[in-house]
């Protein structure tokens, strides 16, 4: 590989001239699959000789080359050339070096690369990767040692998350970590900023290292000493800074990131393992000496540091990101909960919420700004809980709850005094005198408590309209947007409390409607949200009717101007509130959702990298994006009355259908597939433009659908329901339809759950396709066969029951074909067996049926075509057609109390929002002189708190699921009835169809008959003569209604 041509394509990729950078790209492209192509590069990052801008262009197309190729899949070969062993090789050699040489730019991406390759490569293919990293971290090269954390990180980064690998995690922490500490301890001593890079890359790994558990190394009091010292002399170390220009910027200069991260790792460590009142019941013993040394030893010097921070940062002497300000909120929250640590900070409450919680919550200069200048962000991150994601803003929130609800004898009455103090203030004061961010600031903290406040057995439940009607709903006037945002927001959040007089109630619905108009976008968006819980009372919704043409408009003018679920959510509620009256606006707005769905997707695919549709950052589009799909599927849904609208909506839906099915968009595959399940839902037909979809359908299933079958399977029941004309003259349908069933059956990929959903296709097959799929049954009853005839095949009962029903649909379509099927390769006496051996198993009344159909059609088959191994054992399968029957009467009345649950009018309102209140205790909390230990297992979700509150998400770590490694399969050994199941066997009357089949065997098969009868006990005697007074009774009322 000569590297001085590949050093003149790079230079040529930087060329203005776009014909020549194309040529250069392609040319690199071709070079890449040969040997020895990455080793160049890694010698032209490491050349002295060569401009930045090449050797960027190069780390960019190295990174990639990496990112693309080195786990070598199946997708990645069809796309990319193959790394040869031998680059993989020399990579892995000189990467480490080539890291150590590098700009710091560079260094970002080559760490990066060595990060995949660790990924793939560590410990089975690199192992000695471990021994170079301990030379580095041991080295007297500040350059080397450097590295040598960026490595550490990205090792650690590989295990972080794993429940199986901790001791790999453990092993680091005690081999390498002292080393680490070290390194820590003398860089916090520099100024340098390569020492507090190399400080926050080891804050970093530290915390990466305690995500998920605490190694015993880091457990003993030494240890903890020594990180502790650590953590609170860089939190503790003066920065200079000049207060008028110092802004957000400066959050990523090495130093502050240093502070970020000790922050980090103190609060990690104390809310997962230091607090005892916050431990889960199953670590309470394991990291209750951890907890009680944290608490007794370390945290009186904690809280005073960070109690400084803030007295600091309000007395402007120290500066705190919003970052670090969210950092010493979410601290004070889990100290709350701490009966030693709330002793030390319950002093502190009034100040720390008039003089840190306040001033956050207030509408702020950098508010402002974004307001002006980009409306939309504002929005986003103001309704749209990810868009906040970590925030100080829902940190402090989050405290104030806490304060308020968890502790609050001692402070909710003096929150409650500040904030009438400030809207007091506020409203005594002339125009030109008042303050409204202070005023922003009070309805904010108002907002967030409303959780409970809001509840009519709250303290102030009584003062709660008056509060509503004198300093919110005027401000709907004000000549302040966010202002008039503000009030619209909280008002929403207390739409519940009661206001007598139905003309105000009226009156604040034609102010929200005003504000619809808005010139201010974010008020507009507020005004609708705050139109959604009044659509509840039956007086504003009859009221809102007039208004529904102006008000659906407004709606689809926002879905233009701004990407969010949120309002798709309000358009959603407002589509199911309005049903009967959607079908005018309903082409319009599902033209206008298609447009929006496509206009963010657009947007999203432009920024997938190299193609990769997969949504992991769920960012506002993509969230709005899954908003509009929901919010089609429920404005079809709820026109099912309507099928001519319902076919001109499928010209705008299909084809964003065919976008995601084709683009592999595979987040979106749940809701487009509702989508498609609701339109021929609601028509009760398959047109032509869904058979033409029906393709794009089978291709996706193909590639990599096959992960989302229960997702597919309603559209696919739909297709074979309401499209079996099409289905029984199409031999290439019915070939893709027994291709999925066949693939999901047979592939590796998917678990039980899934494999019942081709059973439950191949039944829906069979049920409505009666006498026209001839030539599917036996290829069905084959992968049954290969279930039940092969030993622990079937793990689960709830699978074995689904593989025997293909066997009974197929004996219910004809018993005939079926029954020469099992006797051509030897599987009748097999199967059978199972099926009277199971019959216990068959528990909802959907499987008791089939099982009667199936069984008694056996009936129907002349003596002489029955096989050998029936003949002898007829009695016995009616012997087990009588013994379901037993039992049929009582799962019909278990599905009957399911329908009656589910349909029922029981009244919850009482329930709602509506917590108990105890003047006498803290909420979920003892007294101070109660045991903490006593709510070990209190889970303090502070994501859905402050999402209740805010909209926003709080919480920035994310918590491990100790249920994630539970299979999907392990769901029990007894099926439970599912309400709203549909089958063609509801037309099925079982005792009219036993009184029949009984009838032709005495008819044609007299022999037969008798010997079946005879057989009989007295007991069973006298239950087949009940069960055909049944069927005559219920036939003789079918035939008088």
């Amino acid at each position: 590989m000569d590297l001085n041509r590949l050093v003149e394509l790079f230079n040529a990729t930087l060329h203005p001239e776009p014909g020549m950078r194309q040529t250069a790209e392609q040319q690199l492209q071709q070079l890449e699959s040969h040997d020895g192509f990455l080793g160049v590069l890694l010698q032209m990052l490491t050349s002295a000789d060569l401009p930045a801008g090449t050797k960027q262009a190069a780390s960019i197309y190295f990174k990639n080359r990496v990112r693309r190729s080195w786990q070598g899949t199946q997708r990645s070969l069809e796309q990319y050339a193959p790394i040869s062993d031998g680059d993989r090789t020399v990579t892995k050699k000189n990467i480490l070096g080539a890291i150590i040489a590098s700009p710091q730019a560079i260094k970002l991406q080559l760490t990066e690369c060595l990060g995949i390759i660790l990924k793939f490569d560590f410990p089975d293919k690199w192992p000695e990767f471990t021994v170079h990293l301990k030379e580095l971290l041991h080295s007297q090269d500040a350059q080397h040692v450097y590295t040598g954390l960026l490595a550490l990180l990205e090792l650690i980064k590989r295990y972080r998350y794993s429940a199986t690998r901790r001791e790999v995690i453990d092993e680091m922490a005690k081999e390498l970590f002292p080393q680490v500490q070290k390194i820590a301890e003398e860089a916090v001593a520099s100024d340098s900023e390569l020492a507090m890079r190399m400080v926050w890359l080891s804050f970093k790994s530290y915390l990466n290292t305690i995500q998920t558990g605490l190694p015993l190394t880091f457990q003993n009091p030494e240890s903890l000493v020594s990180w502790g010292t650590s953590f609170i002399k860089m939190i503790e170390k003066p920065v200079s800074f000049d207060k008028e220009t110092i802004d957000e910027d400066a959050a990523k200069e090495p130093v502050w990131k240093a502070k970020k991260w000790a922050m980090r790792s103190i609060n990690r460590l104390y809310g997962r393992y230091g607090n005892q009142a916050l431990l889960p019941s199953g670590n309470a013993k394991k990291f209750k000496s951890f907890a009680k040394l944290f608490t007794s030893d370390f945290m009186p010097q904690i809280m005073r540091v960070y109690l400084q921070q803030i007295e600091g940062y309000t007395s402007g002497n120290t500066w705190l990101s919003l970052r670090m300000r969210g950092l010493v909120a979410q601290f004070l929250s889990d100290c709350v909960k701490d009966k030693a640590a709330w002793k030390l900070l319950k002093p502190h409450t009034e100040a720390i919420v008039a003089h840190f919680i306040f001033p956050l919550l207030c509408f702020s200069r950098s508010d402002q700004e974004l307001w002006e200048d980009n409306p939309v962000e504002y929005v986003q991150k103001r309704i749209d809980p990810l868009d906040d994601f970590g925030s100080a803003t829902v940190s402090v929130s989050n405290l104030l709850i806490d304060l308020a609800f968890d502790r609050k004898k001692a402070t909710l009455g003096s929150i409650l005094s500040f904030i009438n103090g400030v809207l007091g203030t506020y409203a005594q004061a002339t125009e030109d005198a008042r303050d409204p961010r202070a005023k922003d600031g009070a309805l904010t903290m108002m907002s967030a408590l409303c959780g409970s406040l809001a509840s009519r057995k709250s303290p102030v439940a009584n003062v709660l309209p008056e509060f509503l009607l004198t300093h919110v709903v005027p401000e709907f006037k004000s000549k302040y947007g966010f202002l008039r945002a503000r009030a619209l927001d909280t008002f929403c959040r207390y739409s519940n409390v009661e206001l007598a007089d139905p003309q105000i109630r009226l009156g604040i619905l034609e102010g929200i409607l005003g504000l619809l108009n808005d010139s201010d976008l974010p008020v507009r968006v507020h005004a609708a949200l705050a139109l959604a819980p009044l659509i509840a009372d039956d007086d504003m919704r009859n009221a809102l009717t007039a208004h529904l043409p102006q008000v659906m408009q407004v709606f689809l003018n926002l879905t233009n101007e701004i990407d969010s679920d949120t309002v798709t959510n309000v358009i959603e509620e407002f589509v199911e509130a309005f049903a009967d009256r959607m079908a005018p606006f309903a082409e319009q707005l599902g033209k206008q959702l298609c447009d929006t769905f496509m206009r963010v997707m657009g947007d999203v695919m432009a920024n997938a990298p190299d193609g990769d549709t997969s949504i992991e950052d769920m960012s506002d589009k993509t969230m709005a994006a899954m908003g509009v799909l929901k919010t089609l599927g429920t404005l079809v849904l709820n026109l099912e009355g309507t099928p001519d609208v319902v076919y001109k909506l499928e010209k705008e839906i299909f084809p964003i259908a065919q976008f995601v099915l084709k683009n592999q968009v595979v987040d979106l595959y749940d809701e487009v597939f509702e989508i498609l399940d609701c339109c021929l839902f609601s028509v009760k037909a398959v047109s032509s433009s869904a058979w033409e979809l029906f393709g794009a359908i089978h291709a996706c299933f193909k590639s990599d659908g096959i992960d989302f079958i229960e997702e597919m399977l309603p559209t696919l029941d739909n297709y074979v329901a309401y499209g079996m004309d099409v289905v029984a003259g199409s031999s290439d349908v019915q070939a893709r339809l027994f291709d999925i069933i066949e693939t999901v059956l047979k592939s590796d990929r998917v678990g039980e759950s899934e494999r019942i959903c081709a059973c439950k296709l191949a039944e829906a097959i069979m049920l409505h396709g009666r006498g026209q799929v001839d030539g599917m049954i036996p290829g069905l009853i084959s992968l049954a066969a290969a279930y039940l005839l092969m030993e622990s095949a079937i793990k689960t009962q709830a699978f074995r029951v689904h593989v025997l029903e293909i066997v009974l649909n197929a004996l219910y379509y004809n018993p005939t074909i079926t029954l020469n099927v099992l006797e051509q390769y030897g599987w009748t006496e097999g199967i059978f067996t199972q099926l009277v051996e199971t019959v216990d198993k068959f528990v909802r009344v959907h499987d008791k049926k089939l099982l009667i159909v199936g069984l008694s059609s056996v009936l129907t088959v002349p003596a002489a075509q029955l096989p050998p191994a029936l003949q002898n054992g007829i009695g016995r399968i009616f012997e087990g057609v009588l013994q379901t029957f037993q039992t049929l009467g009582k799962a019909e009345e278990s599905r009957l109390a399911l329908e009656n649950m589910y349909e029922g009018d029981s009244d919850i309102s009482d329930f709602e929002n509506d917590l108990e209140w105890d003047e006498d205790a803290d909420s979920a909390v003892g007294s101070d002189d109660a045991d903490d230990t006593d709510n070990a297992e209190y889970l303090r979700g502070l994501a859905g708190r402050a999402a209740d509150a805010l909209g926003d998400i709080g919480s920035d770590e994310a918590e491990l699921n100790s249920d994630d490694d539970i299979e999907d399969d392990d769901f029990g050994d007894e099926l439970e009835e599912e309400y709203g199941l549909e089958s063609p066997l509801d037309r099925v009357n079982p005792y009219v169809h036993l009184q029949d089949r009984l009838g032709e065997l005495q008819s044609t098969n007299t022999a037969v008959y008798e010997a079946i009868t005879q057989g009989l006990s007295a007991d069973s005697t006298r239950l087949v003569q009940s069960l055909m007074e049944e069927a005559t009774r219920l036939r003789n009322e079918h035939i008088n209604a």
